[in-house]
């Protein structure tokens, strides 16, 4: 029998999750994000709105707080769990060269202006850093949506906010130290506090090592993959329980244990099964964040919040710039970066929110904090939009180059796009003695293709005057080597209609895109997957014990096919002229021989049955007349 009481608990969970499913998606369709819909949801539900007719814990958002909490103890579990020591390895330079210059140099500069605002150190200390973060959440998923993620700006990006998240454990334990309020140890000598809190570390990495791998195995070889899930939630959970019991942070115990778990082989099993929970207790936790904004106290002083926000991103902004300007980065990606990273990071609610409890901040400054921390994240695409616009006004016109000419005074081939792809086409040319010109934005293929006297200069293939000042106008073909499907068709396009004598020769990401390239006026496609995909086939058949004469002949049968079919499909789309290269159909046998055969439930079901049985016999009786090849989208 349903008490009272869990009738009201069932009702209020009802209340929070009806406003998450009303607020989030209309957040997410004026394209302020997630992040700030559940803010919204918040301030709603919170005292300030509907809460006050509701009564506890609506309008006593506090008591809603741990639960909201084991969202971001989730969460750093699962950033525990990316920050493998590969990983780091191979983003040393970034993570801890770009991201730790850029929390430092923009701690430095929002602890000054608060400092002499007239705060404490401390409070200016543990303010700076807590600002200087970027809401990881909001910036990746832009940079997901943007599908910015694998430029330079992106992994730029994610390397600063992967330092970003490192530094959230130590900021708390800083907190901690530099607190009016002590942490309360028992009356226990400070020498023995830290034995304790070491020893305590030592025992996560130790189980995670030696006991957790080997529980996860027994879990997989017997079958039992829910336990695989109860027992990742009981590390969380134990693990952040036992580092607060001993006067340190849960954040702190749930990241550990993530790191603890990095190099296990079962680490992706163990982020999917908690993704979910991580989502949800975080949505949870904004939430309980936005019922504690004062929105009394923000109406007051709106004027302030609104320049503390604009002033807290521009000096993000300038300081991301100087940083990656002096590591490398073009202005434009520098100033791309700076309005990504500029507003304040959602680890900044936690930061303030446990710092009222240890009295380092009052009330009144947290909610002034946590305003701005919200109102810099709606802004944020803002930001993103402006940095753009200024970015291109930033980007420098391209110096023609001095490209020596063949005979006849045309220029042999001009490839836009340095990845794998045209890197391996534009050895085979150069190694012919072909005059090359390359164009590519990303800086670092630009460094290594110099070294190796690649004539390589940066820029963006889709603007007319880059192409005219690398030599478009006189190079016999122009190479179309780029990374993004629709990048590849806008410059085919552009080049077809602008430089007509020019061949055009284009990457194909998949049989679609290359139709498209080929109605585009590409003189020349080809699927990136194609060639490796024959030869591959091809090397089995070797394997097979097929004649190497024999699988040529294959190969090129099998090409003859695919360029016939891809003619076909130019006009009819793409599933034109499926019957004419449809396999011989193989009938499907069960693997387990049913107990007993199938009848018709009804007599339509009984005539389809029968109509289908038909028609397979006419199939099976034409299949030597079939072609041995099927269309595919590849």
């Amino acid at each position: 029998m349903i008490t009272l009481h869990q009738l009201d608990f069932v009702t209020d969970i009802m209340l929070f999750l009806s406003m998450a499913i009303l607020v989030v998606p209309f957040a997410k369709l004026i394209r302020v994000g997630t992040i700030v819909g559940y803010l919204i949801a918040g301030v709603i539900l919170g005292p300030w709105g509907i809460g006050q007719y509701l009564g506890s814990p609506f309008s006593a958002p506090d008591e809603l707080r741990p639960i909201g909490e084991l969202g971001v103890v989730m969460l750093l579990f699962l950033i525990g769990l990316e920050l493998n020591p590969g990983r780091l390895w191979s983003l040393r330079k970034e993570i801890f060269g770009s991201g730790s210059a850029q929390v430092g140099f923009s701690a430095l500069l929002i602890g000054l202006a608060i400092y002499f605002a007239g705060l404490t150190w401390q409070k200016s200390l543990i303010i700076g850093l807590s600002l200087a973060l970027s809401s990881t959440a909001l910036s990746l998923r832009i940079l997901q949506d943007r599908g910015d993620r694998t430029t330079p700006m992106g992994q730029t990006s994610i390397a600063i906010l992967l330092f970003q998240d490192m530094m959230i454990v130590p900021i708390l334990a800083l907190m901690a130290i530099v607190a009016p309020v002590p942490i309360d140890t028992g009356q226990r000598p400070g020498w023995e506090t830290a034995l304790i809190m070491a020893s305590t570390v030592l025992l996560l990495v130790a189980v995670g090592r030696y006991l957790l791998t080997p529980l996860f195995r027994l879990f997989a070889r017997i079958g039992a993959r829910e336990m695989m899930t109860a027992s990742a939630l009981l590390t969380v959970l134990g693990a952040a329980t036992l580092m607060k019991a001993v006067g340190l942070s849960s954040a702190l115990g749930a990241f550990i244990a993530g790191v603890m778990l990095a190099e296990s082989s079962f680490r992706h099993e163990l982020e999917a099964d908690l993704e979910p929970f991580r989502g949800l207790l975080l949505g949870f936790f904004f939430i309980t964040v936005g019922m504690s904004i004062d929105l009394n106290f923000v109406y007051q002083n709106w004027v302030m919040v609104l320049a503390c926000s604009f002033g807290l991103m521009v000096v993000k902004c300038l300081s991301i710039f100087s940083v990656t300007r002096l590591s490398g980065h073009t202005p434009e990606n520098s100033l791309q970066i700076g309005g990504l990273l500029a507003q304040a990071g959602e680890f900044g609610f936690v930061i303030f929110s446990a710092s009222v409890a240890v009295d380092l901040l009052n009330p009144h400054q947290s909610s002034l904090l946590s305003a701005i921390i919200s109102f810099t994240m709606a802004f944020t695409l803002l930001s993103v939009w402006l940095s753009q616009w200024f970015g291109v006004k930033l980007r420098p016109e391209p110096v023609k180059p001095d490209i020596p000419n063949t005979e006849g005074g045309r220029t042999n081939v001009l490839v836009i796009g340095f990845g794998r792809f045209g890197q391996l086409a534009s050895q085979m040319l150069i190694a012919q003695g072909s005059t090359v010109t390359v164009l590519d934005t990303d800086a670092q293929h630009i460094r290594e293709a110099s070294r190796f006297g690649y004539r390589i200069y940066y820029g963006d293939g889709r603007r007319l005057n880059v192409l005219r000042a690398a030599g478009a106008e006189n190079a016999s073909v122009i190479a179309v080597c780029t990374e993004r499907a629709e990048t590849t068709s806008q410059i085919v396009r552009m080049t077809k209609t602008q430089f007509p004598l020019a061949k055009i020769f284009a990457r194909a990401h998949d049989r679609r895109h290359a139709i498209q390239l080929v109605t585009a006026g590409a003189d020349y496609q080809l699927r990136e997957t194609l060639e490796s995909a024959l030869q591959f086939g091809r090397e089995i058949l070797e394997e097979l014990g097929e004649d190497e004469d024999r699988t040529y002949e294959i190969l090129a049968d099998v090409r003859r096919r695919d360029a016939e079919l891809l003619a076909l499909q130019q006009v009819g789309g793409l599933y034109a002229g499926y019957k004419q290269f449809k396999l011989p159909d193989v009938p499907v046998k069960p693997l387990i021989k049913p107990k007993s055969e199938s009848t018709a439930l009804n007599e339509p079901a009984r005539r389809l049955a029968e109509a289908e049985k038909k028609a397979e016999k006419e199939q099976s009786e034409n299949s030597e007349k079939t072609s041995p090849h099927k269309p595919s989208s590849d």
